[in-house]
């Protein structure tokens, strides 16, 4: 009993003070009387949850709410023990009796308690007396890691992306019920919008409803009008109702989490402290939306700042680097995890969402440095600022509000094809005739229309679908011309540790948990009769995650391959995927094993792009149509856009299990029909576990081959086959 009698270290990590506040608040004269657990609920509306597992140390969290008292702190006291009944308490230090969590916090207290037993299983309680008796939280259940020399085998769930809206967390209930170590939540932790008509359907018994909706961002038009989070409350808020769901807080209860951050904390499809939901009409810059993001993810989510490069948020400090979460974990012999922030410190996209379909980006001249061979697609172009085209550019600008293009914007090298289907839309006998484009003293370029830009203000041709060729030029452009800063994601500083961790780590194997996939899904048009001819190539679905920053992949692609049994656990595409990802035809070597882990409720990927297809009117039928088949373009036998991707699950939810051990890395993939996941617990016609469908897939040690199993037998992707053999 001596060593369950050791002294332990409790470190406050909260937005108020780095260490515990012992007090004499609200102390009775005698013993008060124990609340009920109904009674204790009403202060506990978030229950308790624990993070950031290391083997002597965990971070535990907890919110109190108390509206008698106004806006008082409140004072909070820890019990922690071995066993679920709080029998064999631990002897913590003194600040662990009097905690004090404050109003400007938002009620939230995270608590990092040191001086633990690695690998070991540890219960907690957070007790406040209230003016009618004593209220205590549920009993939570965590666990440290194991040691840094164990040879324990690690095991943990993958999960990210959980609308709240329409959707049920049945994906978190099953986990809470599976025997792991952790769980990673690879982001969208929360979803900033209440009703985006884009791909979520509120019921009345769940919606989003902001507390202050005057504080929110209005968004969208018409019947499509919907509020965004914006203020500090509005963040709070969605955090507050997420972490009341039970099956949430069943999670939470359970398992220790290790978290990062996407988009949806802040604003989606986001960069920086920018969002991007008017697609360049105006600049979206935010550094007080940004702010209160931060802050409220700071303040609930249980996260161990105590770590670099991990450090606390400085509310005073300068954006970005006033927050860093970017931060890794050993876990025994064989697991390093690694977890990376690719939001915050990351560049704008490749292509600008306000660029004119029009404006020539790549000149003959820069095309003739960049290619051994003239490329297809290229355009005749001419410069509207030279006398001999003003009128041209005149007509354009007479006609701007209904080509809903800007007249400063017609300026420099534009394409005459652009120009001419332009005017062509404008009943106006009196335009300037058609630009000759057969004219050869027209020289040639690449223009964004050749990227697939249509509108001047649009994520299509930007952030999604994209035509690779003069995507990857302007990329190229763009990389040499900034020394490689316009795709890195990382940032310097985090990109330098990054590295660094990967090539000294001696674990067995390093996983990478990233918010965005690395793998590219791409599809082939090139021979589909019923593609528009300017689709007609091959097309990248999306340029928002690192499909969008291609030499940057590849020099990561170089630096992960050499380092040796690197996994990724990537997230954000709502949609299963596993494959080896490779640097280029003929170096498939250089390559990694990914595992690309679907959405807990969210939209699924294949639903989400078929409704924001569907609903963008300006776009032809065809390119409709040719949405239905994306899942048989991804895997196209023919064309081959795809030879890494190795499985794919594009219209079911779920989850993902791993386990890591000394000779190799597991990932069960967990699937649940999105119709199930719009259904309420107590309507499900099936037990939990059967709603889950199961497929498992393998990578062995020294290999960076992926294995699936099959009839009982794990058997090897083939690229060249492109099959399991």
């Amino acid at each position: 009993m001596s060593q369950l009698r050791r002294r332990r270290d409790v470190l406050k990590l909260s937005a108020l003070a780095v260490a515990a506040v012992p007090t004499a608040c609200y102390r009775a004269a005698v013993d008060p009387p124990l609340l009920s657990e109904a009674e204790s609920a009403k202060f506990f509306l978030q229950s308790v949850a624990s993070g950031d597992p290391r083997p002597d140390s965990v971070v535990l969290w907890v919110r109190v709410e108390d509206g008698a008292r106004g806006g008082r702190d409140l004072e909070l006291a820890l019990t922690m023990a071995l066993d679920a009944e709080l029998t064999q308490a631990l002897e913590l230090s003194a600040d662990a009796e009097n905690m004090v969590t404050a109003a400007d916090g938002d009620y939230c207290l995270q608590v990092r308690v040191g001086g633990l037993q690695p690998g070991t299983t540890y219960f907690y309680r957070f007790s406040y007396t209230t003016l009618d008796g004593v209220a205590r939280s549920r009993v939570g259940r965590t666990r440290t890691a194991p040691a840094e020399d164990s040879d324990a085998p690690a095991k943990f769930a993958v999960m990210c992306c959980q609308d709240y809206a329409g959707k049920y967390f049945h994906a978190a209930r099953h986990i809470s019920e599976q025997d792991v170590d952790f769980v990673l939540h690879l982001g969208d932790y929360v979803y900033e919008s209440a009703g985006n008509p884009a791909f979520q359907a509120p019921t009345d018994e769940r919606s989003v409803v902001f507390s202050a909706p005057e504080e929110a961002l209005e968004l969208g038009t018409g019947d499509g009008t919907y509020l965004a989070a914006q203020s500090l409350s509005n963040y709070r808020d969605l955090y507050k109702l997420y972490r009341s769901d039970p099956d949430l807080q069943a999670l939470h209860e359970r398992h220790p989490i290790i978290a990062i951050w996407d988009d949806h904390e802040f604003a989606d499809d986001s960069h920086g402290d920018v969002a991007t939901y008017q697609d360049g009409r105006v600049d979206e810059t935010s550094p007080a939306r940004r702010a209160a993001a931060d802050q409220a993810w700071f303040e609930y989510m249980p996260v161990d700042y105590s770590t670099a490069p991990a450090s606390k948020l400085d509310k005073q400090g300068e954006f970005p680097d006033n927050f860093a979460i970017y931060r890794s974990f050993v876990f025994g012999q064989h697991l390093e995890l690694i977890l990376t922030d690719l939001r915050r410190f990351r560049p704008d996209h490749l292509v600008p969402e306000n660029a004119p379909p029009g404006e020539v980006f790549l000149t003959a001249a820069e095309v003739a440095a960049a290619f051994d061979a003239e490329p297809h697609g290229l355009v005749p172009y001419v410069d509207l600022d030279a006398d001999a085209y003003a009128e041209y550019r005149a007509a354009l600008s007479d006609n701007a509000a209904a080509l809903d293009i800007t007249s400063e914007s017609l300026r420099g090298n534009f394409s005459a094809v652009w120009i001419n289907s332009a005017l062509a839309s404008v009943d106006d006998a009196s335009l300037p005739p058609a630009i000759d484009v057969t004219d050869a003293s027209l020289e040639r370029g690449y223009a964004y229309h050749c990227i697939g830009k249509s509108q001047q203000f649009s994520r299509i041709g930007s952030r999604y679908v994209v035509a690779i060729t003069p995507f990857e030029a302007l990329a190229q452009k763009l990389w040499q011309a900034s020394k490689g800063k316009s795709e890195q994601l990382m940032g310097a500083e985090q990109r330098a540790w990054f590295l660094k961790t990967v090539q000294d780590s001696s674990r067995t194997f390093k996983l990478w948990g990233s918010e965005v996939a690395l793998q590219p899904r791409h599809i082939d048009l090139s021979g589909i009769p019923a593609a528009p001819d300017d689709l007609r190539t091959q097309l990248s679905i999306s340029a928002e995650d690192w499909d969008g920053f291609p030499n940057e992949r590849r020099a990561l692609l170089k630096e992960l391959a050499s380092a040796g049994n690197v996994v990724i656990l990537s997230g954000d595409l709502h949609s299963f995927f596993a494959g080896t990802p490779y640097l280029a035809e003929g170096d498939e070597d250089t390559r990694v094993v990914e595992l690309t882990t679907g959405s807990a409720t969210s939209t699924t990927w294949l639903d989400s792009i078929q409704e924001s297809f569907s609903q963008d009117s300006k776009l032809p039928m065809s390119v409709q149509l040719l949405v239905q088949l994306v899942p048989s373009l991804l895997r196209d036998k023919d064309h081959r856009p795809n030879p890494h991707l190795a499985f794919q699950e594009l219209e079911s939810n779920g989850y993902s299990l791993v386990e890591v051990g000394p000779d190799d890395v597991v990932m069960t993939v967990r699937t649940i029909a999105s119709k199930d996941v719009a259904t309420a617990p107590s309507r499900l016609k099936k037990s939990l576990d059967a709603l889950f469908g199961s497929t498992r897939f393998r990578t062995r040690s020294g290999s960076a081959e992926l294995e699936q199993e099959i009839d009982g037998k794990f058997l090897t992707w083939s690229r060249e086959e492109l099959a399991f053999q």
